[in-house]
């Protein structure tokens, strides 16, 4: 009897032991101070703090956020190495959770940055067709005005002056619109904010600070007719050096 109850009793030691050591592997699995786990949106960011810092950098370097403007960035950069800095796993989930609404609140801002310029772009190109017949006659007036001077004993130099100002003035918004009207004329789908070309692409990143801001100020409504202004603006400068004088091809009005 005494026999039995020694193994009895040995047999309840190894049992103890047994789940004490399986305890033991739970926890270093998945309590150590060593190990990090946490869950955002669908994907789950567990390991060691290296190995989720890497999943977070890789996502940082996804090709949708390669375009960010610097001064965002920075923003995105300055979090993500706070997040790397934290040695306690509590604080580092908060801080990390802190860098992915950061960089997703981007991503989010992205596509309503790339549709509203799409409809800015659409909105241009069609206003572009409309005004092309209005430019050239305010070019063609402001030159019968000065030729009819021309021929006139014309005393008034003032007004003379203004007569060919008024012309320059004319010919150059006439010849830069036609050649905003040339490139606008090659977007043809929304491919041109997603894979803009060089001009687009340069209009693009010198808006998205101040769109990001009104974004983020939830005035939305804002964004669209504060790109149309802005890219008449910016390619109307671009195109001003590329512009001939001396070649101006008139598509309505054939005699002045």
């Amino acid at each position: 009897m005494l026999t039995k109850l020694r193994h009895i009793n040995f047999l309840l030691c190894l049992i103890t032991l047994m789940m004490v050591h399986k305890g033991s592997a739970q926890y270093d699995e998945n309590d150590s101070p060593n190990r990090y786990r946490f869950k955002y949106k669908s994907e789950l960011y567990k390991g060691t703090k290296l190995q989720i810092n890497g999943q977070l950098r890789a996502l940082k370097n996804d090709s949708k956020f390669v375009d960010i403007p610097e001064d965002i960035e920075e923003e995105l950069t300055s979090l993500f190495v706070t997040t790397k800095k934290q040695p306690i796993p509590k604080y580092y989930k908060k801080h990390a959770i802190t860098f992915l609404d950061a960089l997703y609140n981007y991503e989010d801002f992205a596509n309503v940055y790339e549709n509203a310029l799409h409809e800015a772009v659409r909105k241009v190109k069609k206003d572009i067709h409309v005004v092309d017949f209005k430019f050239e006659r305010q070019f063609t007036k402001a030159k019968v005005a000065l030729d009819r001077a021309l021929k006139e004993d014309f005393s008034d130099i003032e007004r003379f002056d203004q007569l060919k100002k008024d012309l320059q003035d004319s010919q150059t918004k006439l010849l830069c619109h036609r050649w905003m009207k040339k490139k606008f004329e090659k977007y043809k789908s929304f491919d041109i904010v997603k894979h803009p070309d060089e001009l687009m692409k340069a209009f693009k990143k010198t808006e998205a600070v101040h769109v990001y801001r009104l974004y983020n100020e939830n005035n939305i409504g804002k964004i669209k007719p504060y790109l149309e202004n802005q890219i008449i603006d910016f390619y109307y400068k671009k195109s001003l050096p590329e512009i001939n004088p001396e070649v101006l091809d008139l598509q309505y009005i054939t005699k002045i």
